[in-house]
């Protein structure tokens, strides 16, 4: 199963050139260093969101958020907690807890949130069900409660990754 989280930004400008979009891809990819998340742009983005991304505003942006800058994917980053009785190789991969995890992409979104460049931000959790019209939550939440939801989210869901669509607050 792959895990695909996606990230689309509206910026405060209506007409924004390449040079700032590239500007602000490299600030991101900055973040993403600083908090250990991986993230791809244009056209290192699954060929999956192609559509999305022809699809885009000028003044909007998208990007993957991934385990780290060798992996497509977010799995091991966006997978619940397990019981050791679950498999020693799942808990090799996931050393670190969701809590510990979901903490480190809240500082990266509350840091990403604070660019006064950035209008809003959507992020997409699952990404592959948000995008082919089935079923998934839409939630509204500021950035502080990111880790506290999506906690509460993965044991709604029995530690699996839920499918959500997260519009922030600014």
């Amino acid at each position: 199963m792959s895990i695909k989280i996606l990230v689309k930004i509206e910026l405060t400008e209506k007409n924004i050139i390449l040079d700032e979009i590239i500007d602000l891809s490299f600030f991101i990819t900055g973040l993403g260093i600083k908090y250990r998340i991986g993230t791809n742009f244009g056209g290192n983005i699954a060929p999956v969101f192609s559509k999305i991304s022809q699809g885009l505003k000028k003044n909007e942006m998208i990007f993957e958020i991934t385990d780290d800058p060798m992996d497509i994917n977010a799995e091991n980053l966006f997978s619940g907690d397990c019981d050791i009785s679950q498999g020693e190789e799942h808990i090799k991969l996931v050393y670190e807890s969701l809590f510990s995890r979901m903490s480190r992409v809240q500082e990266f979104l509350e840091n990403l949130l604070n660019n006064k460049k950035i209008k809003k931000l959507i992020v997409n959790v699952n990404a592959l069900d948000t995008f082919d019209y089935q079923k998934f939550d839409k939630i509204e939440i500021t950035v502080s409660e990111f880790t506290s939801k999506m906690v509460e989210l993965f044991a709604q869901h029995n530690q699996m990754t839920p499918t959500v669509r997260i519009y922030f607050i600014k």
